[in-house]
């Protein structure tokens, strides 16, 4: 009985995670188009997207790893990416290319508002090939990604962003848990006296 009462409010406290590769070819073929806000549970700051095969030979299009669309940090400015709403995220890792030049990206991952994560060694991507990051960061709600030839207006593309996010599950209303809860109770009680 204490296992199933216990097994009860382990399950009200619990959060729900759900896995997900994001990958940006459900936003259309729009040239340069921002990514909206709440877009795969997530803010996009400075970033938007678009179909890899409008600009060949640039890196755009190698950066495209699955379908057709990339997301890009629009004028190769500095970004960040929010989790939309109430809860955290495991950052895996995302593909990344470079727009025209080589050039090196740095991480850092928040939560609420405190540095959590921090790359120490950044990473090179070429317009070659896309190279796979993984960063394998638990628990932040803000990912940030600096691109060293930002003052130039070098972008980066990414494709398949790939998280798990932790949303709080809904708490019952202390009424109804009461109820629940005596309920369980006065079935033990019957039980045991039978």
């Amino acid at each position: 009985m204490k296992v199933f009462i216990g097994s009860v409010l382990l399950m009200f406290a619990a959060q729900f995670a759900s896995a997900a590769v994001i990958d940006f070819d459900d936003l259309g073929d729009e040239s340069f188009a921002q990514i909206g806000d709440g877009y795969g549970g997530f803010n996009w700051n400075v970033i938007g997207a678009l179909s890899g095969s409008d600009y060949p030979g640039t890196g755009l299009d190698t950066a495209v790893v699955s379908g057709t669309n990339v997301a890009f940090n629009a004028f190769g400015a500095w970004s960040s990416i929010d989790l939309a709403g109430a809860g955290s995220f495991d950052f895996i890792g995302a593909w990344f290319g470079s727009y025209l030049f080589e050039q090196e990206l740095a991480f850092e991952g928040w939560l609420d508002g405190v540095l959590v994560y921090s790359t120490l060694d950044t990473f090179v991507i070429t317009p070659e090939s896309a190279s796979w990051i993984q960063l394998d960061w638990a628990g932040i709600d803000q990912l940030m990604i600096y691109n060293s030839l930002a003052d130039w207006g070098v972008s980066w593309g990414m494709d398949d962003f790939t998280v798990e996010i932790h949303r709080p599950a809904s708490v019952p209303e202390a009424s109804g848990l009461v109820l629940l809860l005596m309920g369980v109770l006065g079935v033990g009680v019957l039980r045991r006296r039978a």
